[in-house]
């Protein structure tokens, strides 16, 4: 049997944590900078009137808190890599994308083993047939949904395009693009917020013009965060087995929605 790496193993191999601690100390120091640059009068997000987007019992002012919180919330992991050098970026992105890459294959490595085993549990014997196992046969069910949903996203890292100095940025900045695009901010003063906030962090990237945000940055941006959120919203339409129960189908659902945003993370 191949010798698969435990999770524990995996974590120990490729050490995620140090990034992940490194992206929640790098976002709480520089929160009040970020909350500073995006609230400020000048910015162009206080040129929209965005009243309309709510309930009209509910203040205008109340909700641009809430919009400058939810951009505030979705540059987390972009505040982070807009500190490292170009080199550091790509270094991280690698080592994050092997690390998630590598405990798919071996996830999907032990479904495989349990799932081509079909006498488990329930050997059988000439003339001697054995009740199924029901218990074994919900597990298997289960095992295959999860199969499938490993392949699935074993084809889409297989997929990505190769990481780049730029791929930490691009995807982390997707959901701060969607944010604005939802709230009706048009696609130039998207760009003169980003390129003003690369600005502000002294971003290692000399091309930071307009023109290449919008094509080295904007485009893969959102394409990344899109391709995620209708496979998120897939999730709920694979094909259950009828031997599951609801309660357990939406704790199935739940999981692999949080499952699939923190391997995409990267």
């Amino acid at each position: 049997m191949k010798n698969l790496l435990t999770t524990e193993q995996l974590r120990s191999k490729y050490n995620p944590d140090t990034v992940l601690q490194k992206i929640d100390l790098c976002y709480k120091e520089n929160f009040n900078k970020i909350k500073s640059y995006i609230s400020d009068k000048n910015s162009p997000i206080h040129n929209y009137n965005i009243a309309h987007q709510i309930s009209f019992l509910e203040a205008e002012s109340n909700h641009k808190s809430q919009l400058i919180n939810n951009l505030l919330s979705s540059l987390k992991d972009a505040t982070y890599f807009m500190l490292l050098s170009k080199k550091e970026r790509l270094k991280t992105t690698q080592k994050m994308r092997a690390f998630y890459s590598e405990l798919i294959n071996n996830y999907l490595e032990r479904v495989k083993i349990l799932t081509q085993d079909s006498e488990l549990l329930s050997p059988k014997q000439i003339n001697d047939p054995i009740p199924k196992h029901e218990g074994i046969v919900t597990v298997f069910n289960i095992l295959n949904v999860i199969k499938m949903d490993l392949e699935s996203e074993q084809k889409y890292r297989k997929n990505m395009p190769r990481a780049g100095h730029l791929t930490g940025l691009q995807i982390s900045l997707g959901k701060f693009f969607y944010n604005l695009k939802s709230n009706g901010v048009n696609q130039k003063d998207q760009i003169t917020i980003v390129q003003n906030l690369f600005n502000s962090f002294n971003v290692d990237w000399e091309e930071r013009d307009r023109d290449n945000i919008k094509v080295s940055l904007q485009n893969p941006a959102v394409e990344y965060f899109y391709k995620t959120k209708k496979d998120v919203q897939n999730i709920s339409n694979y094909h259950y087995p009828r031997s599951l129960n609801d309660k357990l189908i939406i704790s199935m659902v739940e999981q692999n929605i949080i499952f699939k945003k923190r391997i995409r993370r990267f």
